[in-house]
């Protein structure tokens, strides 16, 4: 529903924005990208995991785990256009 968007609070625009996307909204627009992205930053998160004391490190690979978890929901769900017949 366009009134709920996030993206557009505090806007005049009518459309939304993709790259102000709030990952809450009901709304909520991933690419391929998008999911991509969220990979890069777990591994950066793990990473950093190793290097810090537990109760940091077990927070940041917990969140590592939650980014992981998205981008492959993003994948199971994603829309594809239809091949087309050539």
């Amino acid at each position: 529903m366009r009134g709920r968007a996030l993206c557009r609070r505090d806007t005049d625009n009518d459309s939304p924005s993709l790259d102000r996307c709030v990952t809450s909204c009901a709304n909520i627009a991933r690419t391929d990208h998008h999911a991509e992205h969220l990979r890069e930053r777990a591994a950066v998160l793990e990473k950093r995991a190793g290097r810090l004391p537990d109760p940091i490190g077990d927070r940041l690979r917990h969140n590592a785990d939650r980014l992981r978890r998205t981008a492959d929901e993003h994948d199971r769900t994603r829309i594809t256009p239809p091949e087309s017949a050539s």
